[in-house]
């Protein structure tokens, strides 16, 4: 079809809406492009992107564009492409970057977000948080291997956190745990 259109999947209430789309209906799949927009009607996520593939088979919606992806809590997530496993409630992202409502930054090179619960589960995680008690000062970072974030708190493995700024290729002064947790409501960074 051309021009603008809807398609909906009813079972999962899952709407995508584009500028022009062609419907393979031998091999079961769709094609589109233009200001697509992929929500589920009650759901936390609205996926922004500019071309898809939809495998009705196997239910994926994926691209290899750029894609925003805005969550109903304000975050906004900037990622190289990503797979939507319908039938998981599952969005797979490699190279995601966001910034939270709290102006943190969080990069990850390969994530898993839940449609449903709204956690994101990352590897290789970077986190910059904001310094809102003294602006003029460094933010603070917290690195690890993996994470787990949600809307209240960062649960990072293996991980470091520091106040510094980075200086000759690392900080002066490090914590090291096995696990950190930033607490975003109380702003508060604990140790395990």
């Amino acid at each position: 079809s051309i021009g603008n259109g809807e398609l909906l999947v009813r079972s999962k209430k899952i709407k995508i809406k584009y500028d022009s789309g062609v419907f393979d209906q031998k091999n079961l799949n769709f094609n589109a492009n233009g200001n697509i927009e992929i929500f589920q009607t009650d759901g936390l996520f609205v996926i922004k992107t500019n071309k898809i593939f939809y495998d009705q088979i196997n239910n994926i919606v994926s691209s290899s564009e750029t894609t925003k992806v805005e969550d109903k809590f304000g975050n906004v997530y900037f990622t190289d492409n990503f797979d939507y496993e319908i039938n998981k409630d599952l969005i797979k992202v490699n190279n995601l970057i966001s910034k939270d409502t709290q102006d943190n930054t969080f990069k990850t090179s390969l994530a898993y977000i839940n449609t449903n619960s709204g956690k994101i589960f990352g590897k290789d995680i970077k986190i910059d948080i904001k310094n809102k008690s003294a602006p003029s000062e460094n933010d603070y970072k917290l690195r690890g291997n993996s994470g787990e974030i949600d809307e209240n708190s960062s649960n990072i493995t293996k991980g470091i956190f520091t106040t510094c700024k980075k200086r000759d290729g690392c900080p002066p002064w490090t914590f090291s745990a096995k696990k950190i947790t930033h607490d975003k409501k109380k702003r508060e960074i604990h140790y395990d």
